[in-house]
């Protein structure tokens, strides 16, 4: 119960940090170039950046999930509580908490057709509140989802290598075992800001999620879509038993890392990246510059 209310209180803290970002931002949009508060201006956003570790967009659709997934355990507790003294406790710290963690993200009460009170009515337990609002929650993460995916299928379909790596994965030409990465025109792989590891497409996610950030996580690219020059599709390396080899000594979360090899390029990328080349050479060979 504690994980999850610090990891719902951490998204919600990236999110303000990334509208402090934004609206410095636009405050120095609006400066003359010689007014003394423009100084002022870019130490908030630094200050900012700093605290997010991170110059990626902060997600409110997980923030909002992850307040869901709070008030849901909240709910499966209070189903073994017998007491109902300890009930009606337990029940109105559940929401004091959800609702104030919705308070720190913005429209988090607004719904699709209707909105939801900010407090609870006089006439309702805490419960009953308890389990409106999780549901509101779970609604709204829904129709962000439903909004984001469409966007990000739109961008996708508007460039020319998404929307080849999209019609293979349609026409079933990618591999079931394959992942994908995308190749910038500057000749290396795109990555996160500061990681030396690419953003990985893995075909079995995308195949299950599409395009989402649950998915193939085409959102990671909606920054560099004018830099994008092609893609790299890689298979695992197997052993002559048919077992994925591993790259000896290294592992990500505690999970051992596979070993794999180019089996086709799409669009533009360097004329050294052939079949059959091994990804720990690119990585070497092609990684982005440090920042």
């Amino acid at each position: 119960m504690a994980e999850a209310r610090s990891d719902a209180l951490l998204a919600i803290e990236e999110n303000e940090l990334a509208r402090e970002i934004q609206a410095a931002r636009k405050a120095l949009e609006t400066l003359p170039p010689n007014s003394p508060e423009r100084s002022l201006q870019i130490r908030r956003m630094e200050q900012a950046r700093m605290k997010l570790c991170t110059d990626r967009p902060a997600s409110y659709t997980k923030a909002i999930k992850l307040v869901a997934r709070y008030a849901l355990l909240e709910e499966q507790r209070l189903k073994i509580i017998s007491s109902s003294s300890e009930h009606m406790a337990v029940a109105q710290m559940a929401v004091t908490s959800t609702e104030s963690m919705m308070d720190r993200l913005p429209h988090s009460f607004k719904g699709k057709h209707t909105s939801l009170p900010e407090r609870t009515p006089e006439d309702m337990s805490p419960s009953r509140r308890l389990t409106e609002l999780r549901r509101h929650l779970e609604e709204r993460a829904k129709s962000l989802d439903e909004t984001r995916n469409h966007s990000l299928h739109n961008m996708a379909a508007s460039h020319p290598i998404l929307k080849e790596i999209i019609e293979k994965l349609e026409r079933e030409e990618l591999p079931g075992d394959g992942t994908l990465i995308i190749m910038s025109t500057r000749g290396h792989y795109l990555a996160p800001t500061g990681s030396m590891s690419p953003h990985f497409i893995e075909v079995s996610r995308l195949k299950v999620g599409g395009v989402s950030a649950d998915g193939g996580g085409f959102n990671r690219f909606s920054q560099d879509l004018e830099h994008i020059s092609g893609a790299i599709i890689m298979r695992p390396i197997y052993d002559e038993f048919g077992q994925a080899m591993t790259v000896p000594g290294k592992t990500t979360n505690g999970k051992p890392v596979f070993r794999k090899m180019v089996v086709e390029t799409i669009g533009q990328v360097p004329a050294e990246i052939t079949h059959g080349l091994d990804f720990l050479q690119i990585l070497r060979r092609f990684k982005p510059p440090m920042k």
